[in-house]
């Protein structure tokens, strides 16, 4: 039987530098590509990367779901005392936003302004 998720959500990791761990996904955050994103991000981070970057330029929907998803690798991150850099999409940025939680994050890349801000 074919995991949906797999159709939904693309996650590839890769190491540009030593010590930094690049995960680029691509597709939905939401309820039905959560496990499979918790789960891909749980490998990465029990690697313990010194950095590691989380690439979302590629994310077209990020529901309540996947803040939650993001806000657990944040927590999971600072445990481990890993350096969380998430790029984020546009419809990343305006999650964050719109839950109140952009600031704990440090964000970089494309979009960088502030819903608020528009």
């Amino acid at each position: 039987m074919i995991d949906p998720s797999a159709l939904l959500l693309t996650v590839i990791t890769a190491e540009p530098h030593p010590g930094t761990t690049r995960v680029t996904v691509t597709g939905d955050l939401d309820m039905t590509t959560r496990p499979r994103l918790d789960a891909e991000l749980d490998r990465v981070v029990a690697a313990a990367p010194e950095r590691l970057v989380l690439d979302l330029f590629g994310v077209g929907f990020c529901g309540v779901t996947g803040v939650a998803a993001l806000s657990r690798l944040r927590n999971h991150c600072a445990e481990a005392d890993i350096e969380l850099v998430v790029k984020p999409s546009p419809v990343v940025r305006r999650a964050l936003d719109l839950a109140a939680v952009g600031p704990l994050f440090r964000l970089e890349g494309r979009e960088t302004a502030t819903f608020a801000a528009r």
